[in-house]
């Protein structure tokens, strides 16, 4: 993601997330070729690393003194924040110091190949997105596997910062697109405002009566190059793997695959996608305007979105009659979501490996987690269940129930070493402009995403 895309707080309307699950899912192969270059790396020794850590305590962090030592963290804008609130924090606790810096989107790449070229241990702590955790893995992050205690963190989320069966990141948040909707618009429609549609096909069902004047039942900018976003949120119900492991493989040319292309189809086809916003130059940020404005019946969003239309400065809408509930599903009871959220590793030849683990248990314990919701002003939402649920936080961020839930559903955003975005959008824009089948739009797909695997694998 660039500088400017994961900015501001909940209070300001919540950080901005637009590109945050686009841009994670595609790394520039420029800065891999240059860790591909690093002769032995993926064999050298790391830095010592502490024995496995007993489950933290609500503080987290351990009691063990850090003072005199210094960590250096590299990380992305919309992070640096949180990161140093619990910096301050972890001081407090241990005495340690911890150094937050920016390293811009551009850049990070290179950064972190050379850091395993070199292997450099001048930032210890380092921006883990599972982009950049797939495709650098143990050539530059320490395995944490069986050294953080994930128990109380949402399980997707985890899952998520996984790499070959292993933790190479600590979860910073847990923000992850869900569904929004108007529940007084719903109500007239017919439907229960509080339980609202849990398929896609119950949501179509509903299209002709969510449709007045001008006023459709989603705002979704499916052409405006989000398509793929999506797509994943909708695939991952079936729990279907997207790519094979090294993203040599498609792997979503089966029935599920297809059933979200079809699904895709009768949405558009019924009219329940605004027409008129498909191909919106501004995407998801200006539909969630439309959206706070009373312009659509509902929308596909983070809790940024939520808090939008919730008490965001652009919204007409009440606050008890914005709703939130999981991503509609196309075979009931499987449902999914694709996720907006960051981590935290360890570079593996860090000369502080002990104080890098001390720092994750902080940063993900009850304690600091539910702070930085309740004092902090980042905005991030909480990676624990017990946080999330906690009534403090229940107060002002009401949504924590739905999104602890849906951290238990399939998230991953599939990331892959190409960018796969331009493929999904042809294939929709082959529904939606040219009257495609399903299938057809699967094909286009699937022969998208070939190409670009035998490019790779040629380049």
């Amino acid at each position: 993601m660039t500088d400017s895309e994961n900015t501001g707080s909940l209070a300001d309307g919540g950080i901005s997330r637009r590109s945050l699950i686009k841009a994670g899912l595609f790394v520039p192969l420029g800065g891999l070729a240059l860790a591909a270059c690093s002769s032995g790396a993926a064999e050298t020794p790391a830095s010592s690393s502490p024995p496995p850590s007993a489950a933290s305590s609500s503080a987290g962090g351990g009691t063990t003194s850090f003072e005199g030592v210094t960590l250096q963290i590299g990380t992305n804008p919309g992070d640096l924040p949180a990161l140093e609130e619990y910096a301050a924090g972890w001081k407090a606790l241990t005495g340690g110091n911890a150094v937050v810096a920016v390293v811009p989107y551009a850049e990070r790449a290179i950064k972190f190949a050379g850091l395993v070229a070199a292997q450099d241990p001048a930032i210890d702590l380092l921006y883990g997105d599972p982009a950049f955790t797939h495709k650098f893995g143990e050539r530059l992050y320490m395995d944490l596997s069986d050294k953080l205690d994930t128990s109380q963190l949402l399980s997707s989320v985890v899952d998520a910062h996984k790499v070959n069966g292993k933790l190479l990141a600590a979860p910073l948040s847990s923000d992850m697109m869900m569904f929004i909707y108007n529940k007084e618009m719903f109500a007239a429609a017919g439907a229960d405002p509080e339980n609202p549609p849990a398929t896609f096909d119950a949501l179509y069902a509903l299209a002709d009566k969510l449709h007045v004047g001008d006023r459709f039942g989603m705002v979704l900018p499916w052409l405006a190059a989000y398509a793929r976003t999506y797509w994943v949120a909708m695939y991952n119900g079936s729990g279907q793997k997207m790519f094979n492991e090294d993203n040599t493989q498609v792997l979503f040319n089966n029935a599920d695959g297809l059933a979200v292309f079809d699904s895709i189809k009768k949405g558009l086809d019924t009219k329940f996608y605004d027409p008129n916003v498909l191909s919106d130059p501004g995407a998801d940020q200006d539909t969630a305007i439309l959206f706070a404005q009373g312009k659509g019946a509902s929308q596909l969003g983070t809790s940024q979105y939520w808090s939008m239309a919730y008490t965001g400065k652009d919204t007409l809408l009440k606050p008890e009659n914005v709703g939130v509930a999981s991503i509609p599903a196309i075979t009931a009871g499987k449902g999914g979501t694709v996720n907006a959220f960051e981590g935290v590793g360890v570079n593996k030849y860090t000369s502080n490996p002990e104080a890098c683990l001390s720092f994750l248990e902080y940063m993900t314990s009850k304690d600091a987690q539910k702070k930085m919701m309740t004092e902090g002003k980042s905005g991030l939402p909480a990676v624990r269940s017990d946080v999330l649920t906690d009534p403090d936080v229940v107060k002002i961020f009401p949504i924590g129930g739905v999104l602890a839930k849906q951290g238990s559903l399939p998230s991953s955003g599939w990331p892959t070493p190409f960018d796969t975005y331009p493929v999904f959008d042809k294939a929709v824009n082959g529904i939606s402009k040219n009257g495609d089948s399903a299938q057809q739009a699967l094909d286009s797909a699937v022969k998208g995403c070939n190409d670009l695997i035998t490019k790779y694998l040629s380049a």
